[in-house]
């Protein structure tokens, strides 16, 4: 975890897994080996099943499955979508912070903070933070508070956390969360240039609104 002061700077939170970064197929690929048999296709729509249920096993084989994938290091190639590099540096010159708040359980595993560092130094990812853990949100609001301008994320139970806390959210459109509408529409983006473009578009109401 890094700690940042930036006296009134901007903070976008940009998720990796499923929103700068194809968690879903890169998992789905690995779990067909490890377990042994076919996986749905990542682009088939899950209306909302727990992963397990959807890919057709016993939770706790998913469970032991999503640890081997963690631990054979497989997040360090995992792949990018296109224009994460173009984001971040996008975000960082309109005068706003990059922080990345992802859900890797930074403290169980020792290997989850240089994999994700070395996947973010791979695809030229430029960040000011990084926040680990389920709670990231809660820590993004101890530690960024009024300074959240924007917060990115595929999971709609992520999405409805940062919600409840008050930040304004898009949803990375999946086929995984095509049944969360609780944002509505508007707030679902589809690619990265779709992301920096609604940055760009709302960076400066958004100092309007907390000049002080």
């Amino acid at each position: 975890m890094m700690r940042m002061n930036g006296h009134g700077i901007p903070v976008i939170a940009l998720d990796i897994d499923g929103t700068l970064a194809d968690y879903h197929s890169h998992f789905l690929s690995f779990a067909a080996n490890w377990i042994g048999k076919s996986m749905p296709h990542p682009m088939e729509i899950n209306p909302g099943k727990r992963l397990s249920e959807w890919m057709g096993v016993e939770h706790s084989v998913y469970q032991e499955c999503k640890l081997a994938f963690r631990q054979g290091g497989l997040k360090r190639f995992m792949p990018a979508y296109d224009g994460v590099g173009a984001l971040t540096q996008g975000i960082q010159q309109a005068g706003a912070q990059v922080w990345i708040c992802t859900t890797r359980p930074y403290l169980r595993l020792d290997n989850i903070d240089p994999d994700t560092r070395e996947w973010l130094r791979r695809n030229n990812v430029l960040y000011d933070a990084v926040l680990f853990g389920e709670d990231k949100y809660a820590e993004l609001d101890r530690q960024a508070g009024e300074r959240v301008m924007a917060v990115f994320d595929d999971l709609p139970e992520q999405c409805t956390a940062a919600s409840e806390l008050g930040f304004e959210v898009w949803v990375r459109d999946q086929p995984y969360n095509r049944h969360y509408a609780d944002l509505g529409e508007s707030r679902r983006v589809f690619s990265c240039y779709e992301m920096l473009q609604v940055i760009r578009d709302n960076i400066g109401p958004w100092r309007k609104r907390n000049e002080h």
